[in-house]
């Protein structure tokens, strides 16, 4: 089996016994980790890689606004999908001008995110 099948394997088996919170969560770390690398390789002017890292990073803030129910009527829904529109307008902003500063605002909000997420999770209010 090769590395790319068992990072695979990993990946589905990580999926399949999470809840829809733990998903989530998922997302985030996800998005954290690509915005990271993509850090990195702009400081190692690593154009391609760079590239890919705010790719994956965007599709998978999409991924997390896409999962917003009734972002139209509900207020604080709707304030989400602006925040998760905002983050993937900056990240391409970023990408475009190679700029540092704003790739650390979006994980900065991305981390808050996170947080409040991780505040509210099902097994934290039953410990």
């Amino acid at each position: 089996m090769t590395v790319h099948a068992y990072k695979a394997v990993k990946r589905v088996s990580m999926v399949e016994g999470t809840t829809p919170h733990q998903l989530i969560s998922l997302l985030y770390e996800a998005s954290l980790s690509q915005i990271a690398m993509a850090q990195q390789h702009l400081v190692s002017n690593d154009h391609y890689r760079l590239h890919q890292c705010v790719d994956k990073a965007i599709a998978i803030v999409q991924e997390l606004q896409a999962s917003l129910l009734n972002y139209q009527s509900d207020e604080l829904a709707g304030n989400l999908f602006e925040l998760y529109s905002y983050i993937v307008r900056t990240l391409i902003q970023s990408q475009a001008k190679y700029d540092a500063a704003g790739f650390s605002t979006c994980k900065n909000l991305l981390e808050i995110l996170q947080d409040a997420w991780e505040a509210i999770s099902p097994e934290r209010a039953t410990a």
